[in-house]
């Protein structure tokens, strides 16, 4: 993970790169990607990446009586969740344009636990958990706190690619997204890079990831919105195995999964072009198969769900199709690459 300078008693995960809020005078805004890399995305996929999808504050106060005090904003009104290491709050904290500062300590049960908890975080790590969406600054973290040490964090980094599911968009909150459950199910650490409207497998987003090292495994959503921006096959094909074998290329000692198109409306309603959906299956099922590196795989969408627990549209999946994928694909994984 790149290290942030400005805040060096706190670490920011999932976030690349600070740069000025243009609502709140002295905040720092969270980007996902830097913002050269971001510029070279197609349109929309620029503006998601600015935005804090899986992104978090965390530290560990040096003390279990210490106040740490967090001042943030965000574009617009916004949710956030402050977790004590695996254990969540009993409600979101609203933030919004004006400035507000969060007085955190270790919650008094905490303090007081008496034994082993089975969770990827060490209790005391306090994780400021933001949503998928607004743009969210940090203004001022002080307080005796530090950043958390590697063996209170998972030993294993899961990065995520996708589109506005992987994103988790119609999940109610954050930590319910698929990729937050597999993460969970496995005792992962996720970073997510899902870009809602706009996953269409650009070269700059591939030669991000690729040169990233700090990460294990990773899964590849491509793509339901190439499919529903009408990209011809061939052009799929083409964006697709460039994407992959860029990765794959660059990390071949880490697992890679491509997950084909999620079960989706074409699929189940009368005059769908569920043909077309397969025929985009079938392109990934190809683009892996000719892939030189010895730890890659597919892995069918349509058999970590179906649309039963997806939102109205059959498209999103809703908390409980979030929850079936996170729980299908921490199987497969598991199953592939423990």
């Amino acid at each position: 993970m790149p290290t942030i300078d400005e805040y060096p008693s706190v670490s920011l995960h999932n976030v690349s790169e600070l740069v000025p809020a243009d609502w709140a005078d002295g905040g720092d805004r969270l980007h996902r990607l830097p913002a050269d890399v971001a510029a070279q995305l197609n349109e929309m996929a620029d503006g998601r990446v600015r935005e804090p999808s899986g992104s978090e504050l965390r530290f560990v106060p040096e003390t279990d009586d210490a106040e740490i005090e967090v001042t943030l904003s965000a574009e617009e009104s916004a949710r956030l969740r402050v977790f004590w290491g695996p254990f969540q709050p009993w409600k979101p904290t609203d933030i919004g344009p004006e400035p507000e500062t969060l007085t955190l300590s270790v919650p008094e049960r905490v303090r007081t636990l008496d034994t082993e908890v089975d969770g990827r975080f060490d209790p005391r790590v306090c994780r400021v958990r933001f949503e998928r969406t607004p743009a969210v600054a940090v203004h001022d973290v002080s307080g005796d706190c530090r950043p958390p040490a590697d063996e209170e964090l998972p030993d294993t980094r899961y990065l995520a690619y996708g589109t506005s599911i992987t994103e988790g968009a119609a999940s109610s909150a954050t930590h319910l997204n698929y990729v937050s459950w597999a993460a969970r199910d496995l005792g992962w650490d996720p970073l997510n890079f899902g870009t809602s409207g706009s996953a269409y497998a650009d070269a700059p987003m591939a030669e991000y990831i690729a040169e990233r090292d700090d990460w294990d495994v990773a899964t590849l959503a491509l793509s339901i919105n190439m499919a529903n921006q009408d990209f011809p096959v061939a052009e799929f094909e083409e964006r697709a195995r460039a994407f992959v074998e860029t990765i794959a290329a660059a990390h071949q000692d880490e697992p890679i999964a491509c997950i084909t198109l999620f079960p989706y409306y074409p699929d189940v309603v009368a005059d769908g072009d569920a043909e077309r959906a397969e025929a985009y299956r079938e392109t990934l099922r190809g683009i892996v198969a000719d892939t030189d590196h010895p730890d890659i795989h597919v892995v069918e969408g349509r058999d970590l769900t179906d649309v039963s627990g997806y939102s109205a549209d059959l498209l999103h999946p809703g908390d409980a199709g979030m929850a079936e994928i996170g729980r299908n694909l921490a199987d497969e994984l598991d199953e592939r690459f423990a």
